[in-house]
């Protein structure tokens, strides 16, 4: 990758940081500001400039690639921070109310590091986007023969694709919508100064990107290897083209147009559920068949900074749980998913442990003795997204989850976690990922691929559609699909699966009393706070569902209300740790049995921690919530300082 030096310049125009920062490339592709004294406007003649880079399409596929590495930065889908406004994740392990993080708490502002550093992260995406295809219309005319051309349109598609989601994002993130449109790059002070474009306007121009990209790009992953070669593999397709202007109307609760183009991208680019969530979520299966969008990490640069570094920092956050742990409710719910008892692959061997001594049966010849084809504890879905510490049939790290954490460095359930993150983890390895290791050279640094977008949030916005058109059994159907792919209970009494499933009428689906309406109600209100966050929690935008629900604020308030107990639990196994405290919860005044909990026990009931305040879910936030503060994120302070005309 070559590197390209700054030329040296000096300007008494104080341009404003942020978008400088969003025209400075990865490779350094820059541009010349004017100087008003003449005597300093040299040029140095070892830079390169626009006027001597963008010269060929080798040019124009440097500045794309620099467009794809914006792509990199984890601040653009938020998974670290997004998720604490909503009511799916918390930060620190012991979870205060007064955390003091204003992302939680719901007193950020215009100055929040978190609001300024998403907002600068798209427009650096947008601004080199924007090199790109302004240099391509001047090189356009260049561009001879079929290949040639057909070449360019596959790169001016890609560059509007990735304008496109960059505005998506901005769009769904701030303001209400109402933002700075760039279609072009500006040269000048001015062109900097823009008014804002109204939301509507911002929408339209998007779309117009998205709806290029999807007729001029491949479809999905595989027809990039098929069509243009295997190299191309993790370029924006426009099938994610498609699935980014049905959220669009989604989010607009425009169901009628959403369900033509969430129906047409479950019908026609062969997307397919895989057999197993985490081959979604883990590296072991990266561009299956139901990835639609994803973003491409590696570890081939270590010693890079910045967007050189090829890496992602959101595992290894996950991963050491400090500072990012699942809301209270969410872990009692996916305690409460059930097993499907008529699925064989709800069947397990599970290893036989002495209450007496926590350690593993062994017979005479010292090998473990196994209870055999026993039905699994929790669910298949909850195994690949979150660790809980009396889950005895699902490994992580290749050891059962009371026993992670045994090493002296080690903090999940070992120092009050009561659940640790899985998903976008390298759990289902026996020694972890390399992000994951206590190892210098790879501390901080993950190389799997993170989702934007996968056809089960697609199968759920269809859903929604359906519930919204009145289409009972079509939205159970896509539901159902979902819950069969982690050998859950179906819902209802469809025949879809007539014979390999249970199905299970336990949110009132009987059409029986004629009250199809009530029925409708109670699948929306499942769909929202039962299959959309245990399906994609870390994924899917919530704060956009809860928004264009208009349940945000009361959302918050209801759990709030709600306290919990903590429990001790006494890992499997002797030694370092053997006390997992704090680490079981359940609602406040229920008691465990603990003649459930195996492998490992629960301490006894006096070392029980009654009404823990650090467990109570948004209570801050609930009572901090403002819709028209809260909703979207302001525009940041150094926009306001640098941009002349924001407010006009």
């Amino acid at each position: 990758m070559k590197i390209v030096k700054i030329k040296t310049i000096k300007t008494n125009l104080k341009m404003k940081n942020t978008l400088i920062k969003r025209i400075v490339p990865l490779l350094g592709l820059v541009f010349i500001f004017q100087a008003c004294s003449s005597e300093l406007d040299q040029v140095n003649p070892n830079a390169l400039t626009t006027s001597s880079f963008w010269k060929n399409s080798a040019d124009l596929d440097a500045g794309l690639n620099a467009t794809y590495a914006a792509l990199r930065n984890e601040d653009i889908q938020g998974i670290l921070t997004e998720p604490m406004r909503t009511d799916i994740a918390t930060p620190r392990n012991f979870r205060n109310n007064t955390t003091g993080n204003p992302i939680y708490d719901q007193t950020f502002d215009l100055t929040t590091n978190e609001v300024q550093d998403k907002w600068d992260a798209c427009f650096k995406g947008i601004f080199r986007a924007n090199q790109v295809l302004d240099a391509y219309a001047r090189l356009k005319p260049t561009f001879n023969g079929e290949k040639s051309v057909a070449n360019g349109v596959l790169l001016e598609a890609q560059a509007r694709a990735l304008r496109g989601y960059f505005y998506y994002v901005l769009h769904s993130s701030y303001n209400e919508g109402s933002l700075p449109l760039y279609n072009t790059v500006p040269k000048v002070f001015d062109d900097f100064q823009k008014t804002f474009s109204t939301s509507e306007e911002i929408k339209a121009f998007y779309r117009e990107d998205l709806k290029y990209g999807m007729e001029n790009l491949p479809g999905t992953y595989n027809l990039w290897r098929s069509e243009v070669g295997a190299g191309n593999l993790g370029r924006i397709t426009g099938g994610a083209c498609e699935a980014l202007i049905a959220k669009s109307y989604i989010n607009d609760n425009d169901f009628v147009n959403a369900e033509l183009y969430l129906k047409n991208v479950i019908d026609n680019y062969d997307y397919a559920l895989v057999d197993d969530l985490e081959k979604c979520l883990t590296g072991i299966q990266e561009f299956n068949s139901e990835s639609i969008f994803e973003v491409n990490y590696s570890l081939a640069n270590l010693l890079g900074s910045d967007e050189q570094d090829l890496s992602q920092r959101v595992t290894s956050r996950l991963h050491n749980s400090n500072d990012h742990v699942m809301s209270s409710w969410l872990n009692l719910a996916f305690r409460a998913e059930r097993p499907d008892p008529s699925d064989p692959a709800n069947y397990v061997d599970r290893p036989q442990w002495d209450p007496a001594t926590g350690k593993q049966v062994v017979d005479a010849d010292d090998n473990p003795v196994f209870d055999e084809n026993v039905l699994r504890k929790y669910s298949k879905r909850m195994a690949s997204t979150i660790s809980i510490v009396d889950e005895p049939d699902s490994p992580m790290y290749g050891v059962t989850s009371g026993e992670f954490g045994n090493d002296s460095d080690a903090s999940p359930h070992s120092k009050s976690n009561t659940s640790i993150w899985k998903k976008f983890t390298s759990w289902n390895v026996p020694n972890g990922g390399k992000g994951e290791l206590e190892d210098t050279e790879y501390r901080g640094k993950s190389e799997l691929n993170i989702p934007v977008i996968r056809l089960a949030e697609i199968y759920l916005l269809y859903a929604e559609c359906m519930i919204e058109k009145g289409n009972l059994s079509e939205a159970l159907l896509y539901i159902n699909k979902i819950r069969k792919r982690s050998h859950l209970y179906l819902l209802g009494n469809e025949a879809e699966f007539a014979g390999e499933a249970t199905y299970l009428n336990d949110i009132d689906l009987d059409d029986s009393n004629g009250e199809e309406a009530v029925n409708l109600e109670n699948l929306m209100d499942h769909l929202r706070f039962v299959e959309k966050p245990l399906e994609l929690c870390l994924e899917g935008q919530r704060t956009v569902d809860l928004r264009r629900w208009g349940v945000w604020k009361e959302r918050l308030v209801y759990l709030a209300q709600f306290e919990y107990d903590s429990w001790n639990y006494r890992k499997n196994l002797n030694g370092k740790h053997n006390h997992r405290y704090r680490s079981y919860i359940l609602p406040t005044g229920e008691v465990p049995t603990y003649t459930l909990i195996k492998p490992g026990k629960l301490i006894n009931q006096g070392n029980g921690f009654s009404k823990e305040p650090t467990l109570r879910d948004c209570l801050l936030a609930s009572q901090n919530f403002v819709e028209s503060l809260n909703a979207y994120y302001p525009i940041p302070q150094d926009e306001r300082n640098a941009n002349l005309n924001w407010n006009k």
